[in-house]
């Protein structure tokens, strides 16, 4: 059945398409559920500057009954986050494909277009920015693996992790969750025909957050398609939410009906950011797989 008029207007407000676009954004991708958005506040436009002051240290001292409280000044440690990535996105909704669809449907499949379109660079722009900003203490560096060692890698970063404290004694983080080790899908093969995969009897009873394929050596494993191999090596990064923060924000969307063609016209402009804040919550190497 056609819509109405007032029905195909909907597909010209922008704030609808906006919000849709943004959120399905979100819901994408593997590094979405490994980084923060702490520092966010209010982006208005690609050059943009997010300050973050990070406190210093509390000193423990010794306490004596006759000597005066000494107060310690906290110096903050300041960072910048700058917005400095742009994407865009435009495409036509034909007015006669409009006419004859549901409206609602038709938004969700042109707007997962629209996702689809940048959702795949952000993360790379993510993994990147996490690989390139881990301690060189937490930095394994070259790696090679098999099903007969690949546990072993994995529990060296998770080693590496826990002596950085950026996880407890319980081996959580932060916000209470394992940490996430991001392996492309050879890797994952690789953990699957290891010994302690498939000789576990559990994988534990709490629920895996959105995204992780399994538990193993003490962390959510996430699957990449994006981590491609260079040489023959992967570039693998573990770590914790707080590790990364990230901001970004649709500043523009435009869905406009031009007077020479029967459509609706739509573009929008999307600028985004990220920073490694804490280096120790992050852990790397880079992985070749062995015969």
């Amino acid at each position: 059945m056609a819509n109405t008029t007032g029905n195909f207007a909907v597909l010209t407000k922008p704030e609808i398409w906006s919000k849709l676009i943004l959120r399905n954004l979100d819901d994408v991708g593997v590094m979405t559920e490994c980084i923060n958005r702490d520092y966010e506040g209010e982006i208005k436009y690609a050059g943009d500057t997010v300050h973050i002051t990070q406190l210093g240290g509390v000193t423990v001292n010794t306490h004596d009954d006759d000597t005066p409280i000494n107060y310690q000044t906290v110096n903050g440690e300041q960072q910048t986050l700058e917005i400095d990535q742009q994407k865009n996105w435009a495409f036509v909704i034909k007015t006669i494909e409009a006419k004859q669809s549901n409206i609602k449907n038709l938004q969700e499949r042109f707007s997962a277009r629209a996702r689809k379109a940048i959702a795949d660079t952000k993360d790379k722009f993510l993994h990147t920015t996490g690989f390139s900003g881990v301690d060189a203490g937490n930095q394994l560096g070259a790696e090679t693996v098999t099903k007969n060692n690949i546990y072993d890698l994995c529990i060296s970063l998770y080693e590496k992790l826990a002596a950085s404290n950026a996880i407890d004694s319980n081996g959580k983080a932060e916000d209470g969750k394992r940490p996430f080790l991001i392996l492309p899908p050879a890797l994952v093969s690789v953990v699957k025909l290891s010994e302690q995969a498939t000789h576990s009897t559990t994988l534990g009873d709490e629920t895996i957050r959105k995204g992780a394929i399994m538990q193993y050596a003490g962390f959510d494993i996430k699957q990449s398609t994006l981590i491609k191999a260079t040489s023959g090596a992967y570039n693998i990064l573990a770590g914790t939410k707080e590790g990364i923060t990230y901001a970004d924000q649709i500043i523009e969307t435009r869905a406009l009906e031009d007077k020479d063609y029967f459509g609706i016209f739509v573009s929008g402009l999307y600028v985004y950011g990220a920073k490694v804040v804490q280096p120790k919550a992050l852990a790397s190497a880079v992985v070749t797989i062995g015969s």
